[in-house]
Parts: C-alpha cells; sequence; structure tokens
C-alpha cells in the first residue's frame, strides 16, 4: 500500500517548512526512522526522519519550496509494491498538494513596475559629443543637456546616452532577490518587525571597566590550560549575566499581548552570527552550569549551528538573550529584543581608555553594555539597577572565582617625575643659562630660532603659545608643557583658553595626550594662576 509523507510539525509555533534536501532518491530504499529529507524552520534545518519503511517512489515537495505542515511531499510504496497500484494515491496527494498551495497570493511573481528616472540635470548645455552619440541622441530625442559625459574631458559617447535610455526605461543591472518568507532571513525579517511594532523599545549603556576580568580570565585559563580549556570574555558574561537575572527575574521574563510569564529557569541565548542570518540557541538554567559547561556550550553551539545541526529545542524557550558586535569593533549599539522575551544584552568592543581611580590616571579595559527592554514590562529604574547590579559583578569578578587580584600598576599611566611645574620651569631656564657657558652657541642659536617665532605678528604671542601648549603636549614634553603654559597665561591666556589648547593635542594624541592635560597641564594652570 501507497504511504504518504506529510510536511511535519517540528515546533510549537512552525506554521510552514521548507524543504531545504532530500536525502534519498526516487527508487531508493528508505527504512523505519532513516532521515529521509532536511526541512528549515524557525532558523533552523532539522534532518526529518522516514515514519515508515519501503521504497521512495514519488517526490512531490520540491527542494528549495515551503510547505504548509500536515501536507503530501512524497509517496513512498512497500517492496515488491507495482507502481501502477500507486497512481490513484499519488494523484490524491497532487490534489491535496495544489489545493493546500492555492491560497498563496496571485501577485507573488510579479515584478514591481518602476517609474522612470529623470537624471538631474546640474549645467545647462552640453560639451563635447561623438559622432555616433550626437546620432544616437537624435534618434531617439534626447535632451544632450541632461547627460553627464564618461569620454575624456567630459565628452558624451555612445554608451552614455544607451544608460541614459536604459535608465528612463526603468531598466536596471542590479540583480533581485525576492525574500523567501520562510527562509532564515524571512525569519529574521518578520520577527524583527514584530518586535518593533509590539515592544517598546529603551535602550540603555554603561561602560563597565574589565580590567579585573581580564586578570581573571587569565588565571583561569592558565589554571585551565593543562585541560586545554580557554575561557572567552563572552563565557563570563553569560555567567554573570544568568546570575544577575536570578535576582531580577522580571528582566528574565516572557510576555504576549495577553500575560507575562516569570520562568523558573534563566535560559541565556547567545547569538550566532551565520552567513544567511542570525540564529539564537540558549544556554537552559545557566547558573547551575559550570564556567567550563558553559564555554564548552557556546564552542559547541556555534559550530553545529554552522552546519545547520541544531535541534529545535535548542532554540526555544529562551529567557534572555546576549548578542555580541565587539569583534567588528562596535562599541554601543541598540540590539531589537529577541520576542517573546523582555530585554537583550548588546556587548560592545572592549578599548583601553584612560581614566581616574583613586586619584591617579590608569589605563582600562573598558567596554560598553546595552541594555534593550520592554517599557511596557520593565521599567527604567529596575533595567538600570539591573545593569548597575552587572556592572558591579563584572568589576569585580575575584569573590566569585575565589582569586586574588594580581598586582595590577602596569595600568598606570606613567607621565614623568614628580617636579612641581614651578620646578619644571626653572630646571628649564637654568638648564638653558647653564647651556650658554658650556656650549654658547647652541644656546644662542636655539634662542634665535625662537625669537622670531614668538614675537607679534598676524597671529598674536599668547595665540603662538597656546599653539605651543598643544605641540608640548603631543610631544610629551612636560618640560616645554611648563615652560608655554607659563608663557601663555603671561601673556593673558586664561586657564580654560589653555585647556581648550590642550584638547587640539588630545584629538590628535589620544590617551597619552589625555594623561598630560589631566595631570601636568592642570598643574601648571593652578600654579601659575589660572
Amino acid at each position: 500500500m501507497a504511504h504518504i509523507m506529510l510536511m511535519p510539525k517540528l515546533g510549537l509555533t512552525m506554521k510552514k517548512g521548507k524543504v531545504v534536501s532530500w536525502l534519498k532518491n526516487e527508487g531508493e530504499t528508505v527504512a523505519l526512522g532513516e532521515p529521509l529529507l532536511e526541512v528549515m524552520t524557525e532558523k533552523v534545518n532539522i534532518k526529518v526522519d522516514s515514519p515508515y519503511s519501503g521504497v521512495l517512489y514519488k517526490i512531490i515537495g520540491d527542494k528549495g519550496s515551503s510547505y504548509p505542515i500536515s501536507v503530501p511531499l512524497a509517496v513512498l510504496r512497500e517492496e515488491g509494491e507495482e507502481p501502477a497500484s500507486l497512481e490513484s494515491a499519488l494523484a490524491e496527494a497532487l490534489s491535496v498538494l495544489q489545493a493546500a498551495l492555492a491560497g498563496g497570493s496571485d501577485d507573488a511573481g510579479k515584478k514591481k513596475e518602476t517609474k522612470p528616472i529623470k537624471p538631474f540635470a546640474i549645467f545647462a548645455g552640453v560639451g563635447k559629443i561623438s559622432p555616433r552619440a550626437a546620432k544616437l541622441a537624435d534618434k531617439e530625442g534626447v535632451d544632450l543637456g541632461l547627460i553627464n559625459g564618461s569620454g575624456p574631458n567630459g565628452k558624451v559617447v555612445e554608451v552614455d546616452i544607451l544608460n541614459y535610455l536604459a535608465q528612463a526605461n526603468g531598466e536596471t543591472n542590479a540583480e533581485l532577490r525576492p525574500i523567501d518568507p520562510l527562509s532564515m532571513r524571512g525569519v529574521i525579517a518578520d520577527r524583527m518587525s514584530k518586535s518593533r511594532r509590539d515592544a517598546a523599545h529603551v535602550t540603555l549603556m554603561e561602560d563597565v571597566d574589565l580590567s579585573a576580568l581580564k586578570d581573571v580570565r587569565e588565571q583561569l585559563n592558565e589554571l585551565g590550560s593543562g585541560k586545554r580549556v580557554k575561557f572567552s570574555y563572552t563565557d563570563f558574561l553569560v555567567k554573570f549575566t544568568g546570575q544577575a537575572l536570578l535576582e531580577f527575574p522580571l528582566v528574565n521574563s516572557r510576555s504576549t499581548a495577553e500575560e507575562i510569564e516569570i520562568p523558573t529557569t534563566v535560559n541565556v541565548g547567545v547569538a550566532v552570527a551565520l552567513e544567511e542570518g542570525l540564529v539564537v540557541p540558549n544556554l537552559k538554567n545557566v547558573p547551575m552550569l559550570t564556567l567550563e559547561q558553559i564555554s564548552a556550550k557556546i564552542k559547541d553551539f556555534a559550530a553545529r549551528a554552522r552546519n545547520s545541526e541544531l535541534n529545535p529545542e535548542e532554540i526555544q524557550q529562551g529567557t534572555f538573550t546576549i548578542t555580541n558586535l565587539g569583534s567588528y569593533g562596535v562599541e554601543g549599539f541598540t540590539p531589537i529584543i529577541n520576542r517573546p522575551e523582555t530585554a537583550i544584552l548588546g556587548v560592545g568592543t572592549i578599548k583601553q581608555k584612560p581614566i581616574m581611580v583613586n586619584g591617579r590616571l590608569e589605563n582600562r579595559h573598558l567596554m560598553t553594555l546595552s541594555l534593550s527592554l520592554d517599557h511596557r514590562i520593565i521599567d527604567g529604574s529596575l533595567a538600570a539597577e539591573f545593569l548597575g547590579r552587572l556592572k558591579e559583578m563584572l568589576e569585580n569578578p575575584y569573590p566569585w572565582f575565589e582569586l586574588e587580584p594580581k598586582e595590577m600598576e602596569d595600568l598606570v599611566i606613567q607621565t614623568g617625575g614628580n617636579e612641581s611645574p614651578h620646578e619644571l620651569l626653572e630646571a628649564f631656564s637654568g638648564g638653558l643659562a647653564e647651556l650658554k657657558e658650556e656650549a654658547p652657541e647652541l644656546a644662542i642659536g636655539f634662542e634665535s630660532l625662537m625669537a622670531p617665532v614668538f614675537c607679534e605678528g598676524e597671529l598674536s604671542i599668547m595665540e603662538k603659545e597656546l599653539m605651543a601648549v598643544a605641540v608640548a603636549i603631543y610631544g610629551k614634553c612636560e618640560y616645554c608643557i611648563a615652560a608655554h603654559v607659563y608663557n601663555a597665561m603671561n601673556a593673558g591666556a586664561s586657564g580654560d583658553q589653555v585647556l581648550e589648547a590642550a584638547g587640539v593635542a588630545v584629538a590628535f594624541g589620544g590617551g597619552p595626550a589625555m594623561a598630560y592635560t589631566v595631570t601636568k597641564v592642570r598643574e601648571c594652570i593652578k600654579a601659575f594662576g589660572g
């Protein structure tokens, strides 16, 4: 007897599936439970086992096409059964399939008609034109004043006329690729649109100092080197996020239009970028997992996602998502909530930046966290508390792993000696005076160079000294900073003007210039009366 293979329902929310490939050819024997075809749904490719044993008689579900659930895809026959006896079953299966597909839109295959484009005319008249172009333009009635020539010196050539005519007729060289609603890109487009429409998105951003976590990561990787375990920052983020979600269950919630669900488990999804889109497998019950288990699962998910081997349950029942664009150099962004979840955490790149820590300037490893939330469910104050708690744990990770911090003196930005601005100024002036005795030609030559530069001209002395302040900061010369801040203020510059000049140096010199600005320059301003 004939057996009809139907499109299976592979998930609670599945309505359609796309036939990715058939794993058996017509006429081949199929065993019960043997993979028969591959179906994509919910952004996951799933190998579907045959519910029957026999011979694959006829495939009617085309590869690359999408079908509703319970629609016939193939007809199988039993061993030794005559094909003639299967024709009625095949005809019935085809009839059911065609009826199910008849509800599709007749307009799906129509190409949208584009209006002719009239290019902007920038300049009146036209320059040189080739004879062939002139002949074609006259024949087609083209206004040469609308043509931009691509030939030498702007000469209009025949191809310019042809391109204009093609554009005016709505033709294009672009390849049009319709989006299959059941493809991964189609599913992503639908979900993102629904999320933006249904949820009241608000994004909070917070900079987190990961210097201590960097130390913890290095210590744990050293401890795990024998087991060949190497932890990533994402592993720590998942672990700490799971812990924070235990303390803020509403941030771990899921919602529909009618109700809010507070799950009893914390299932953190980690977005995996694929060539065709994005998939979000989730780690179940994160607080119960060790860091090593989290690391192994994330690596396993990423590998199997790229091979289309994820199971439906691995992308279902997520309660919170982490998406990381740090590897692309992005600092902060506004991630879209992975509905029906009510929040998502965006992770930016880690950058070294100078910040003040306990009264001294240090180079710290900073990362921006971007928390998007559904403001219908989660208040901004609650989200801020959650983000603050996560920041607190990430910045002080030692107790969570029973580790002690290593010495991190290398983070301190060294800006030179401890001389005061007056001491620097006196040392420079005194040294120059001594140099006149030891090497008079050198000292006099230096003064001869400086004198005509730092005099009144089109620029005032004050303006020139402010320029010198910026150059001194960029050059990291403490003695020069002291001398030129003193001279600038002596010429009438205010402390604010000196800092404004310093800002120019920071724009070019970055962190090191900022280090000198917030230390030596500010000290000089205070010392010299700013």
